[in-house]
């Protein structure tokens, strides 16, 4: 899917005769570019569809410097990614800000139909970069006479350093949220072209938050970024239309479906083992797992709570079951227990500290909400 859409990206670029700018950047670094909002703000990051077209620039004149818009470009299907208040932009790989380069597109209806009108920057030497005025009532009415004195500048597109952005310390691009929609207003759809990454965000004004979905799930919990990224992610849909119960015991087949889901559901290869009815939505994980060597026998226990020690090895087991040296630091855990080198992986990977910092807890039942935290250490941030 993101091969698809570079190439359409990159489409886009050439057919608006926009430059896609040198990547100057470590040859070694994979630029990337994320949303980021605080710490368990509980925002839910959201993408919409789009079909719409893109009407870009044409400039006439004399001396090229008058500027109207042009003809209709196929931008073909796409996907834009929502940017709510409070959540910056930050774009990883790069050694400056002047690698980041910003088009903006304002979506307007057209007798029925959404298009994407490409925006002017302009800014005066030394002053803050700004949009031109659109009138979005006509938009295709729209004249610009482009000053041409050295001093006033207008383009489709700038760098992020132009828009008054700097890489911070890391060397990341923060596109801050205050500074975004200052710049470019609500609605409004931002390009973003590193290299050969590219992205569309569009302003989507206030947040929709994970406590709006699920009424047990409080903004500012330690369970609250793993159900946001379990809610995105389709890994979950909860207990109940408002509900996800994360204090909830997990059961045995819950907890394979969860990790199945985060690897991306792969189909089965092998029939299914099992002679007792196992209810939709649990079969194809259920064998899946069976396939991994994650469980065995030939009666899956739908309902079997869910331990510790099954947990860790069952997220050790979908992680390919890497050789990891027991670590000694828990008096119920033993080397010779089958789950040692599992608990091992969990910590030195940043899935579990443990219950205390001494002891386990294997046999100990794991609620939902500890099973939506170890899943997103897990695979989210690994």
């Amino acid at each position: 899917m993101k091969k698809r859409f570079s190439a359409l990206f990159l489409a886009l670029a050439l057919c608006l005769g926009l430059a896609v700018p040198a990547f100057a950047a470590d040859e070694n670094a994979s630029p990337e570019i994320t949303c980021q909002g605080p710490e368990n703000s509980g925002i839910i990051y959201e993408s919409q569809a789009t079909d719409a077209g893109v009407i870009g620039f044409a400039r006439s004149g004399s001396n090229n410097a008058h500027i109207t818009y042009g003809t209709l470009e196929d931008w073909g299907s796409g996907v834009l990614r929502l940017v709510p208040k409070g959540v910056d932009i930050v774009v990883t790989g790069v050694q400056s800000a002047e690698d980041v380069e910003l088009s903006a597109f304002s979506p307007i209806d057209i007798k029925g139909v959404t298009r994407l009108f490409c925006r002017l920057f302009a800014w005066e030497d030394g002053k803050d970069v700004s949009l031109v005025p659109l009138d979005t009532d006509d938009p295709m009415g729209f004249e610009y006479d482009d000053p041409q004195d050295g001093k006033n500048h207008v383009a489709g597109h700038v760098t992020a350093a132009d828009a008054g952005f700097q890489a911070n310390e890391d060397g990341d691009v923060v596109l801050n949220s205050e500074r975004l929609y200052a710049l470019l207003g609500e609605g409004n759809v931002l390009r973003i072209v590193v290299g050969n990454t590219f992205g569309f965000y569009q302003l989507s004004g206030e947040p929709k938050l994970i406590s709006d979905v699920f009424t047990d799930v409080p903004v500012g919990n330690w369970v609250t970024d793993p159900v946001v990224w379990a809610v995105q992610n389709n890994i979950t849909n909860g207990t109940e239309k408002d509900k996800f119960s994360p204090a909830q015991n997990c059961t045995n087949a819950q907890i394979l479906t969860f990790i199945w889901r985060a690897y991306g559901e792969p189909e089965p290869t092998v029939e299914n083992p099992f002679t007792n009815v196992i209810p939709d939505g649990y079969a194809k994980a259920a064998v899946w797992a069976s396939e991994k060597g994650m469980v065995s026998g030939t009666t899956f226990d739908v309902d079997k709570p869910c331990t510790r020690a099954m947990a860790m090895t069952y997220l050790w087991q979908a992680a390919g079951s890497p050789e990891t040296e027991p670590t000694g630091k828990f008096t119920d855990v033993d080397a010779s227990d089958p789950y040692a080198q599992a608990v091992a992986w969990a910590v030195a990977n940043g899935i579990t500290k443990g219950a205390t910092d001494t002891t386990f807890a294997p046999e100990s039942i794991c609620q939902r909400g500890q099973i939506a935290v170890f899943l997103y250490n897990a695979v989210a941030k690994n």
